[in-house]
């Protein structure tokens, strides 16, 4: 596997999708970072996984319907443990600025409730602006917004995210996996782990896409999709995963 790619941080050791989850992950040597962007009231994006502040803080509401100023004044730390009392929300160029030596780094997009992508090119143009483009790749379970993305900009990296193998999309997907990279400009796919064999990443290969499962935490798990041949995997066990993909 070339890429250990840390699941919203280290976030067994700190916050998920904080700062110091982020630190944490880097001072393990990780190849790249996964996080989940928003955007909030003002338009500013936010980096969290839930578009509800219920989870992950003491705030409540939807992070769509609140300032970015207001979102900072929200605790994000100290439901995962006292010492991480006052932990803000990070927003995406605070992110952005602990990338620099990553290989990789996965921003996950939804699209907003009220049905805007505008987070999608606001994304990519951000991460040219830190230099950080060529090494950007943007996950979607919803096409559209990877769709924005390469209308922003053709030469952005793409991945398609997906679990239910049911979808009329996962079923088009598998009906020819280079049609439906060329449909749909995609770089990677980006699958649950439990339905990858070593002939589906191959054939995805031949498809000119990378596959980089999530969430993969086990062992074993781990051990056959570095004999599989997946490009990368998107963890909570970044160190477990770093171990397994360096061992020949």
């Amino acid at each position: 596997m070339s890429f250990v790619i840390s699941h919203r941080g280290a976030n067994k050791e700190a916050p998920e999708n904080t700062l110091s989850a982020f630190r944490k992950s880097l001072a393990l040597g990780v190849d790249g970072f996964e996080n989940d962007v928003h955007l909030t009231k003002d338009g500013r994006l936010v980096v969290c996984h839930d578009e509800t502040l219920e989870r992950t803080s003491n705030g409540k509401g939807r992070i769509c319907d609140h300032s970015f100023e207001a979102l900072r004044r929200l605790d994000f730390g100290s439901w995962f443990a006292p010492e991480f009392t006052g932990e803000k929300i990070p927003s995406l160029e605070e992110f952005f600025a602990l990338c620099a030596n990553l290989k990789i780094i996965n921003v996950e997009l939804k699209r907003a409730p009220d049905g805007s992508t505008a987070a999608a090119p606001a994304t990519v143009q951000m991460a040219k602006a830190f230099g950080l483009f060529d090494r950007l790749i943007v996950s979607s379970f919803d096409m559209t917004m990877l769709l924005a993305c390469t209308d922003c900009d053709p030469a952005t990296r793409t991945a398609y995210l997906y679990n239910d193998l049911e979808l009329p999309l996962v079923k088009e997907l598998h009906a020819s996996m280079k049609d439906f990279a060329v449909k749909y400009h995609l770089a990677a796919l980006h699958p649950f782990f439990g339905a990858l064999t070593a002939e589906y990443i191959a054939e995805a290969h031949a498809a000119g896409l990378m596959v980089n499962p999530w969430t993969v935490n086990q062992h074993h798990a781990l051990e056959l999709l570095r004999d599989w041949g997946a490009d990368g995997v998107i963890t909570d066990q970044p160190a477990l995963a770093m171990e397994v993909a360096r061992t020949a």
